[in-house]
């Protein structure tokens, strides 16, 4: 019990020191990856075949009992044609293993070897994988040996799905067939070249920090607490990452002047969209993936976040246009002067409407983030959902408190600057008074790029 506590505390203070590894694919824990190498010779054809599922696909598979009799399914999916003709593969030899994977959970990796009998030179093969269609992840066809005029490659840059490149800007290839013409005068062997040491998945590892209390089950109050105090502090530290609303919600604040009352509700309404996000997509992922896949429903939720994002934006956009036209000084009828110092006042674009704040903090915490639900999910395995379920809500709740510090400070800044008189030096210039609409503006395209990125995911 002591070394659990000891154990929690000090990998919350390996935190600032040790950062977690960027992903390469927003959905990496959901990836079905399977490869194909197709071998043509001149006593036979081969079909090497790999698939590499990752955590919650395996999770997925071990629920529905599918693990037992996977290779002969497999093999059934697999297909190979000779000059439009269709051939049997015999399945020669098959392996299943499992791997360890993040926060404890195993992943899959299965390995089949086919045969046909050999084809006549000049013949024309086509060869197809329609095993997991649909599925996102890395699909690759090769074909080498006696060939010619391959409609695909003879490389494989992950050693059989071993190692991936972790570079974030190649795209995962879905190529799922091929077809090549026998040229038995040819015979060329090539082989892949490995990637030594890349990592199998480029993903976010932070919930491997909580994998073993939650092996554990202990409901000690010490150790209780030091977990809880971990995942809050790895929710914050995935709120100081790349997106999540920071720069939405100061946009907001500052151009509406908001209180600090409604810096909170921002972050308890993200808080609270977040859990309920990270509890449904578990749900889903559990009992009704055969019906709609996880992975399919990321972007669909990252659209429809980006698309509140932006029709909040409009809205404030107009209404701050009207107000700034209404109260130009040119046509100022009150005859007084207008900023931030003595004396001095400004005609505010009015109060935040509680379903503006709410619809912003919804739309920030509507896309459940993969680690969270990777916690929830190894909680699920190792039969102690309930933990799962508080981790999760705590790993919200230091989320939200980054958000919701991030607009203290803009909201305390603020009203530090006008106190000091600083912006009664600019409170009358064009650019103080297009300061509100610049906001929304800057919310609109926020919203607009998060669409458009999750659209891409869509396509």
């Amino acid at each position: 019990m002591k070394r659990l506590l000891i154990g929690c505390v000090l990998a919350l203070l390996a935190l600032p020191l040790g950062g977690t590894v960027a992903s390469a694919h927003p959905l990496g824990n959901f990836t079905v990856n399977h490869f194909s190498r197709v071998t043509v010779g001149a006593d036979a054809i081969r079909v090497h075949y790999v698939l590499d599922l990752a955590e919650i696909p395996t999770l997925q598979e071990t629920q529905a009992g599918s693990v037992t009799g996977i290779a002969p399914r497999l093999a059934g999916a697999l297909s190979l044609s000779v000059d439009g003709t269709a051939v049997a593969l015999v399945l020669r030899s098959s392996a299943v293993e499992r791997l360890e994977g993040q926060a404890g959970l195993p992943t899959l990796r299965v390995t089949l070897d086919l045969d046909a009998p050999a084809s006549p030179d000049g013949a024309r093969i086509a060869y197809r994988d329609r095993t997991y269609a649909g599925r996102i992840g890395w699909h690759v066809v090769v074909i080498g040996g006696a060939i010619a005029d391959s409609t695909v490659g003879a490389d494989d840059p992950t050693n059989e799905l071993r190692s991936y490149p972790t570079d974030p800007t190649v795209t995962p290839p879905d190529v799922t067939e091929g077809a090549a013409t026998i040229d038995l005068a040819s015979s060329v062997s090539r082989s892949a070249d490995g990637f030594a040491g890349a990592a199998r998945f480029a993903i976010d590892t932070s919930a491997d920090r909580l994998s073993s209390y939650l092996r554990g089950g202990s409901v000690e109050l010490g150790s209780l607490a030091a977990a809880l105090l971990v995942a809050m502090a790895l929710g914050a530290l995935h709120a100081l990452g790349p997106g999540h609303g920071k720069a939405m919600v100061a946009a907001y604040l500052v151009g509406s002047r908001g209180t600090p009352a409604q810096a909170v509700v921002l972050g308890m309404t993200v808080t609270i969209t977040h859990t309920i996000g990270v509890y449904l997509l578990g749900a889903l992922t559990l009992v009704a993936a055969q019906y709609v896949l996880p992975e399919r429903l990321y972007p669909i939720l990252g659209v429809l976040s980006g698309v509140l994002v932006v029709a909040i934006g409009l809205g404030l956009l107009r209404a701050r246009i009207s107000s700034l036209g209404a109260r130009a000084d040119a046509a100022d009828p009150h005859g007084h002067p207008h900023g931030d110092g003595p004396g001095q006042h400004r005609h505010d674009t009015g109060p935040v409407g509680m379903r503006g704040l709410l619809a912003l903090g919804v739309s920030g915490g509507l896309l459940p983030c993969p680690t969270a639900l990777v916690v929830l999910l190894a909680a699920v395995s190792f039969h102690n959902v309930i933990l799962g379920m508080v981790l999760v809500a705590a790993f919200s709740v230091g989320l939200a408190i980054v958000l919701t510090g991030i607009g203290l400070a803009f909201v305390f800044g603020q009203r530090a600057l006008r106190r000091h008189h600083v912006l009664s030096r600019v409170g009358g210039s064009a650019i103080a008074r297009a300061l509100p609409a610049l906001s929304a503006a800057a919310i609109t395209v926020a919203g607009l790029v998060i669409a458009i990125g999750a659209a891409r995911g869509l396509a």
